[in-house]
């Protein structure tokens, strides 16, 4: 385990040679991408090849990079739903460093033992809208069976072509906790599930090795912050359906940490993550991990708003207050909406915010504080 630490201790402190600074905010514009994949692949001496795998429902082209000669083939696909994009910005970060520094052995030996598939953006109509939906109006990632989306089209048939032995799902998750904890999660991990029954088999598995791993990575920089996804078995999903083909799925969602609202940090996280993980798998000693590792995560909870402010007093008809605190989300899913909402009042002492404020004791009358209603507070605090 010595070996992989030390690897993604370097990663971390070598990470501001190798991120794209061009991709400065959340929202990526499908062209900039498309452009920003192009330059790779001529400055990379032949190293990175690229394609197009298909065409979106607007006609928009969806890139395929590859690269590496192994025998294992591992997929990375990234941004299903368009306003996820922090896992994209991340692959391309990967794509980067792996060409820059095809003269480490540790990348030697990722490329001679893996044959690395990267679909930086699968839903570019969405992207191009900063919305979770293809352009159909359709969650692509509920489209694995019946395959109305040529997006999901596109990821299926890529499967049944290389047939990967390992894949990465990449997503941004909605503002989570640690289980009950008054800590917000950064990091999200799932080995989905193959049946209602949660059964093991040697795929899922193996999903469950690469999830220790990635976990054991993650805990040298957010120690106690990753968490473990809902594991329900979803018959539409690909994660699921993945793991059902016989791709050793691991599904990374990128949560939140304060003080962070375009994610750089989290970009930072999935990186080292992913590349920590690759090693580990082009090494074969991602067998060596524990189990219980991943096992043993607590699940996501939905103990944090984007905004609490606390210690206010509502203004009742007459001369009655009450002291509350107000819970305030920005996010539906996983993307920001304007105006933010007021989803909460009362006593919020076992809730964090992703920022909190203190009201100091600020009269607020009742008639401006609507449950699930637009609620401009930076007006009032």
């Amino acid at each position: 385990m010595k070996w992989m630490l030390q690897y993604s201790q370097e990663l971390f402190q070598e990470y501001s040679d190798y991120r794209v600074d061009e991709f400065r905010e959340r929202s990526i514009h499908p062209e900039l991408l498309q452009k920003k994949l192009d330059d790779f692949v001529q400055q990379s001496a032949g190293l990175l090849r690229i394609r197009s795998a298909g065409r979106s429902f607007e006609n928009r082209d969806i890139r395929l990079i590859s690269t590496g000669n192994g025998e294992i083939s591992v997929i990375l696909w990234s941004q299903m739903h368009g306003d996820e994009s922090t896992a994209t910005m991340a692959i391309c970060d990967i794509i980067n460093y792996l060409f820059k520094t095809i003269n480490k052995n540790i990348t030697r030996q990722i490329l001679s033992s893996l044959r690395l598939l990267f679909l930086p953006l699968l839903n570019p109509d969405g992207a191009a809208r900063n919305q979770r939906r293809t352009a159909q109006g359709i969650d692509m990632n509920r489209d694995a069976l019946a395959l109305v989306t040529p997006e999901a089209q596109i990821l299926k048939q890529l499967q049944n072509e290389f047939k990967p032995q390992f894949g990465f799902n990449l997503h941004d998750q909605e503002l989570s906790t640690v289980g009950p904890k008054k800590e917000i999660a950064a990091i999200g991990l799932l080995s989905p599930s193959i049946n209602h029954d949660k059964s093991d088999n040697d795929v899922r598995i193996r999903s469950k090795f690469i999830a220790s791993a990635f976990t054991v990575t993650m805990n040298q920089f957010i120690q106690g912050k990753v968490t473990k996804y809902d594991d329900s078995f979803e018959p539409r999903a690909f994660g699921d359906n993945m793991q059902k083909w016989g791709t050793s799925t691991l599904l990374v969602e990128s949560g939140h940490v304060p003080n962070d609202p375009e994610k750089d940090f989290i970009r930072k996280l999935n990186f080292l993550g992913i590349l920590s993980t690759l090693f580990a798998i082009a090494s074969s000693k991602y067998k060596t991990f524990d189990l219980s590792i991943y096992d043993q995560l607590p699940f996501n909870g939905k103990r944090a708003y984007d905004v609490i402010i606390r210690n206010i007093v509502i203004e009742h008809a007459g001369t009655k207050t009450t002291p509350a605190d107000l819970g305030i989300s920005y996010q539906v899913d996983t993307h920001s909406e304007l105006p933010p909402k007021l989803v909460d009042i009362g006593d919020l002492h076992s809730f964090v915010g992703l920022r909190e404020i203190d009201g100091k004791g600020k009269s607020i009358p009742e008639s401006l504080l609507s449950i699930n209603q637009p609620f401009e507070w930076e007006r009032y605090f």
